[in-house]
């Protein structure tokens, strides 16, 4: 889930944004952080700050990095180094346990850096294609279903975004399955905004879409039939989902940015009746999904 939420809230920026001196205001992120995500318990949940904000030196970035491998125990070179294989740390919580069939709710705090050109990731030629896969690589399996409304489609729902050359707003859908066990489908409100040296994307589950009729906030089990094949269960309403991530470019090392995504969202106890699949399988596919990230930041900015 949260490999494909980073990709997803980058991609948001595929149109070019104007680089401004400061962030221009992201409403969506103000939202996660202020008034937090509103889950079927009633209760709001709060997304953290961005670790690392702007305007900061060069010794400050590095005691923000240095704070977050300290957890891990990474040092400021192991989270800097250059090998693709560099450490990823990532944080799995319960903000809300649950020992009936109830749901749990989760935040997912991710941080890494890459190393690369910073022209090169917020250009539309490199956000656009790292999701696209090359000659020869395997197709994305896990999501069936993915992009932006067009204005005819918003237009059809009554619905309208205006966007600036430092703004950007969109909504995303996407389909996806959860290893092989839960499709989830959703549409969320999505805003990126970007500075001289920092991107932004942030997005929200957008209720609007609850019902829709092509994209649905649901999710529905997968099932085997008696050939094995792929079947799907009595589909459920979904709205408890709220993420970001920021990249920002580092003073040191030069070609060093800094990538953080935080994610809470609500799971029911029908994806995995309790059980741990997250903590035990999401770790390892982010690492190799940033390795790929990282592998293909430095193919571009080399050409």
């Amino acid at each position: 889930m949260l490999d494909f939420t980073l990709i997803s809230l980058l991609l948001i920026a595929v149109t070019p944004l104007t680089s401004a001196d400061t962030a221009p205001e992201n409403p969506v992120l103000r939202e996660l952080l202020e008034k937090g995500v509103t889950m079927s318990d009633g209760k709001a949940y709060k997304l953290p700050p961005p670790a690392m904000g702007e305007g900061l030196s060069a010794a400050e970035q590095k005691a923000v990095i240095e704070k977050i491998g300290k957890a891990k125990g990474y040092s400021f070179a192991d989270l800097t180094d250059s090998r693709t294989a560099a450490p990823v740390v990532i944080a799995i919580r319960a903000l809300k346990d649950s020992d009936d069939e109830t749901s749990i709710v989760r935040s997912i705090d991710l941080y890494f850096i890459a190393r690369g050109k910073w022209e090169v990731l917020v250009s539309k030629e490199f956000l656009d294609g790292i999701s696209k896969p090359k000659d020869g690589e395997k197709k994305n399996e896990v999501v069936s279903k993915s992009g932006f409304l067009t204005e005819a489609e918003m237009k059809k729902r009554g619905l309208k975004l205006e966007s600036t050359p430092e703004r950007e707003m969109k909504f995303v859908y996407t389909t996806f399955s959860l290893f092989d066990q839960v499709e989830l489908s959703a549409t969320r409100l999505a805003v990126a905004t970007r500075s001289k040296t920092a991107l932004v994307g942030a997005a929200k589950l957008d209720p609007r879409f609850a019902a829709d009729a092509e994209y649905p906030n649901r999710w529905r089990p997968i099932v085997r039939d008696a050939d094995a094949e792929i079947a799907y269960g009595k589909p459920h309403p979904y709205d408890g989902g709220g993420a970001y991530a920021k990249a920002t470019k580092l003073l040191d090392p030069a070609d060093a940015i800094f990538v953080e995504c935080h994610l809470v969202y609500e799971e029911p106890y029908g994806w995995f009746q309790g059980g741990e699949m997250l903590n035990s399988k999401l770790p390892t596919v982010v690492k190799s999904r940033i390795r790929a990230f990282r592998s293909k930041l430095g193919i571009a900015g080399a050409k």
